[in-house]
């Protein structure tokens, strides 16, 4: 600021001043002019320093970032537990220890949606500890393809000895690439391994569902119930075992006059809204299976006591019975709705073991639908 600036101010500060205040002839008039110029003075020589500083100081630059170099991700699978191991014999020392022999279902088999398989390994026992009927096959992770999650050994298996284990499974109803890891557990809960890897899977690629041209249609159940083996009897279409050690199944009528009677059914789906579960029935109880069954009006007597037979579906887990999954159903499947146009078709949902005895309710109550994909002349 120059002194012409300052010369400026100090008189607009005078005129203001001036214009404001009355004089008091009592009073003595104060030194307004002299206070306006040292305010000034100071104005100016805040702003000098001000320009002074900002002449001959040098900003401190600012440091640029560094770049850290992108992680690389990398995914690999676990060494292939079905390669083949030199079988030399039990190793010294060595309690748990498991070979592979043979299997079936080799990796990348194609399957088609909805299809039924077993699984079977022949496996060694190449430790120094016998085996027993509370070792397991347990799974581990990714997609259980419709199997238990646990499945018992069938007896005792000696040190050197084989045995073949057998795992029923089914195709995911999507088309693609899946795959589904497990181990083998000790009755303690250990894992056992091989030479090669302490997990091995079943990998299948299930075929592209081309749709149809045709129609479909998806039926919820008419009506439906539960009976218990005491003859208990439920509105809830409710399947597994109560704390009393009796066996509940399920029931449900599906209406198909809709559908015209010259159709050709094409493909059956068994899909659901959803499910209440209380307990663990998929865990103690098995499968549960969907059978063709003719039982009218719910009652007491509609208790299957028979050995069961002939599943339509198999549904193994608890995510099998979620909102929005769907099973395809095979040739029997659709065959049965086939013979049911213009009527109805009623099935029974029923667990591969009637109770697990443990003196505590598992069931799962079912929200079933049907879809029927046919076309017409």
């Amino acid at each position: 600021m120059n002194q012409k600036k300052a010369f400026v101010i100090v008189f607009m500060l005078f005129a203001f001043f001036g214009t404001s205040c009355k004089a008091e002839p009592v009073e003595p008039t104060p030194n307004i002019a002299g206070t306006a110029a040292a305010m000034a003075e100071t104005i100016v020589a805040v702003q000098l320093t001000k320009l002074a500083e900002a002449a001959t100081s040098t900003p401190t630059p600012t440091p640029e970032p560094t770049l850290l170099p992108s992680p690389t991700l990398t995914f690999a699978l676990p060494t292939q537990y079905p390669t083949q191991q030199p079988d030399t014999g039990a190793d010294t020392g060595t309690c748990l220890l498991a070979s592979m022999i043979n299997e079936t279902i080799p990796d990348d088999t194609v399957m088609e949606a909805g299809e039924q398989f077993e699984k079977t390994w022949d496996i060694k026992n190449i430790g120094t500890c016998t085996w027993t009927d509370q070792f397991s096959i347990v799974f581990h992770h990714a997609e259980t393809l419709g199997a238990a999650q646990q499945t018992y050994f069938p007896g005792s298996v000696l040190p050197g000895e084989s045995f073949t284990l057998r795992v029923p499974m089914v195709a995911p109803a999507v088309a693609g690439e899946h795959i589904g890891f497990w181990n083998l557990q000790s009755a303690d809960g250990q894992a056992l391994g091989t030479r090669g890897s302490s997990v091995f899977w079943v990998k299948i690629t299930v075929e592209d569902v081309i749709p149809p041209d045709s129609l479909f249609d998806i039926w919820i159940a008419i009506s439906g119930g539960g009976v218990k083996a005491d003859g208990e009897t439920d509105n809830s279409i409710v399947a597994g075992d109560s704390k009393h050690n009796y066996s509940w199944q399920g029931f449900a009528t599906f209406d198909l006059k809709n559908i015209p009677s010259n159709a050709t059914v094409t493909a059956v789906y068994m899909l659901y809204e959803g499910h209440n579960m209380t307990g663990t029935p998929f865990s103690d109880l098995g499968c549960m299976g969907v059978y063709r069954y003719n039982y009218g009006n719910i009652d007491p007597g509609d208790f299957y006591t028979g050995t069961p037979g002939g599943a339509l579906w198999s549904f193994c887990s608890t995510g099998d019975v979620s909102a929005g999954y769907a099973r395809y159903g095979g040739d029997a499947a659709i065959r049965e709705i086939q013979n049911s146009l213009g009527g109805q078709i009623q099935f029974r949902y029923q667990f591969n073991t009637d109770t697990s005895n443990d003196s505590e309710d598992d069931y799962v109550v079912l929200f079933p639908n049907l879809r029927v994909e046919y076309t017409v002349p």
